[in-house]
């Protein structure tokens, strides 16, 4: 009975499948050759500064979450080296959920501080080498327009080209501050705060604290540059793949860490219970496309030093437009 059950089964995918080859002519079609011209494969010859407007981030932080907006600035020193910088921050208070809690339910007289990231980190490039590659390409033919070409499974083609690859030592700097839950990680930690009188606070109260941190990255990334553009024969449009994807692993060493001390009715509590860590480090990744108007995308995970047991973090951030340019310029000549 289990034969007969898989024999009809394969009798029906077998069908099923030629019915599909059937309906799409671009799958029933015989294989085709086609020869292009090469434009350019450069990819050496890239753009050296990036300008990334990032209308949207969004970060899960244990002591934290923010969903906000951001700058990025990027540049290249030629093979030797390059530069970037980050910076980003809530929308407004209801998109920096600590703060706006504070807002709401704290019972303590300190001024809830607003989330705000920066960091700045040089690469320098160990090995900066340029490799042979095959890049696939989709073949889009200007027959297919709108709805056409929403239901045509579009045919593709693996063109010989070349890579930049570079493997890079990483060192920087960062910084944030935040508001945070005090209650919370009082709990998670065992620890309470008193007063310079020796009184505890009360167990009653609704506390929400302000941190600030500040440190060092050291670490590696590898990046891949493709710069190519060929132009098929027939009916086919030009096919270009410029993307510059970099992964990154650092490790961050942040001896700043420093929790703001607790004002209530007239007293101060000392926050020096409050636990702090100083190692981290993160994993990420980024991409974006050699143009002068065009948009990248990025993502994090790791551990944020900070306040023990809270330093988990992921985010992922969006980058539109993205302004690059190569930093030339010419003057024009005219002959006598």
């Amino acid at each position: 009975m289990k034969r007969i059950l898989l024999t009809v089964s394969f009798l029906i995918f077998l069908s099923a499948s030629s019915w599909l080859l059937a309906q799409n002519p671009n799958l029933n079609r015989e294989a085709k050759t086609i020869t292009y011209e090469e434009i350019y494969d450069t990819p050496y010859d890239i753009n050296k500064l990036f300008i990334h407007l990032q209308p949207m981030y969004g970060e899960y932080f244990s002591t934290n979450t923010t969903v906000g907006w951001g700058i990025r600035a990027q540049y290249y020193l030629k093979n030797i080296a390059d530069f970037e910088m980050d910076f980003r921050g809530p929308y407004a208070k209801p998109f920096d959920i600590a703060r706006h809690a504070a807002a709401k339910n704290s019972t303590i007289d300190n001024e809830p501080k607003g989330y705000l990231y920066f960091d700045i980190v040089g690469t320098y490039h160990i090995k900066d080498e340029e490799l042979d590659t095959e890049t696939k390409f989709i073949l889009y033919s200007n027959r297919y327009k709108g709805d056409k070409w929403g239901a045509t499974v579009p045919l593709h083609t693996v063109i010989p080209t070349k890579v930049r690859r570079i493997i890079g030592a990483r060192f920087g700097g960062m910084s944030y501050k935040t508001s945070f839950d005090m209650n919370r990680i009082m709990d998670k930690q065992g620890v309470t705060l008193y007063s310079d009188e020796g009184a505890a606070i009360g167990e009653d109260e609704s506390l929400y604290g302000n941190m600030s941190a500040s440190g060092f990255y050291i670490g590696g990334s590898m990046a891949w540059i493709k710069n190519v553009a060929v132009q098929p024969d027939k009916i086919y449009g030009t096919l270009v793949n410029d993307l510059i994807f970099t992964t990154y692993f650092d490790i961050n060493f942040t001896p700043f860490v420093n929790v703001d001390d607790v004002y209530n009715d007239g007293q101060r509590y000392s926050s020096e219970p409050i636990l702090t860590s100083v190692l981290g480090f993160r994993a990420g990744i980024e991409g974006k496309f050699n143009r002068k108007i065009s948009w990248g995308y990025g993502g994090e995970i790791g551990h944020r030093p900070g306040l023990k047991k809270s330093g988990f973090f992921f985010n992922v951030r969006i980058s539109f437009p993205i302004f690059s340019s190569q930093l030339r310029y010419q003057v024009e000549s005219f002959g006598k």
